[in-house]
């Protein structure tokens, strides 16, 4: 009879080999739809794609960000051009719930086929990783999909990979997702007015929005300190 402990890894392994070919098969499929769709890095190509979708054009919009690491068209991209095309708040609305569905989809895909494997080759290594992850794990998600500039698919893949819950997962993704999507959405409303003061307003926000929370001391040192 097959030790359990033995299966467990080897049952691991195949579900990482399994998912790196679903990623792999999605990867090629998404190109050749770049290409059929014909989907360019500019805010206008993004514009023309999703307008084809007519009454749909939310929902169109929505896949767009869900897969957009498969596209390889950056976030920043994606988000300002929903201000473009739908405004600001819907815009805003719109571009959060793409951030969380894709930020869902990349934390269950890393649970799914590293949790088992990964995790316990880490706590080896680093015994008290899964105590300062837990600690830090939601805020990290929180200011990581909150500050626009923040790194996003490593943080979720990490988070996928810790014991963190789901729904704390969610509970501080969220809110985060919403203000990241708003400070681009507001910006790309306006971004056909250049110089005006909407415009500048705009930039203002997206601007205070990246520097300011590195400005006060106790965030620096709860950010930096993590270790």
């Amino acid at each position: 009879m097959p030790d359990p402990e033995e299966i467990k890894p080897s049952s691991a392994r195949k579900r990482i080999i399994f998912g790196v070919i679903v990623i792999a098969v999605l990867a090629v499929g998404a190109q050749q739809l770049r290409q059929h769709l014909d989907i360019e890095w500019s805010a206008e190509s993004i514009q023309e794609t999703v307008a084809r979708a007519g009454v749909l054009a939310p929902l169109g919009f929505i896949a767009l960000v869900l897969i957009r690491q498969l596209l390889a068209i950056p976030s920043v991209l994606v988000l300002t051009s929903a201000g473009l095309l739908f405004g600001a708040p819907l815009g805003a609305l719109i571009g959060g719930v793409g951030i969380s569905l894709n930020a869902l989809l990349i934390f269950a895909m890393a649970r799914f086929m590293g949790r088992d494997w990964i995790l316990p080759r880490v706590e080896r290594r680093y015994p008290d990783f899964e105590r300062r992850a837990m600690a830090a794990g939601p805020f990290l998600v929180f200011v990581m999909t909150a500050h626009p500039m923040g790194v996003l698919t490593p943080i979720y893949l990490a988070a996928g990979v810790t014991r963190m819950k789901l729904w704390v997962f969610l509970l501080s993704l969220i809110p985060a997702a919403l203000f990241r999507a708003g400070c681009y959405a507001f910006l790309g409303a306006y971004l056909l007015e250049p110089g005006s003061p909407r415009f500048w307003s705009a930039m203002a926000v997206l601007l205070m929005a990246s520097i300011l929370p590195l400005a006060h001391p106790g965030f620096r040192r709860r950010l930096f300190g993590l270790r």
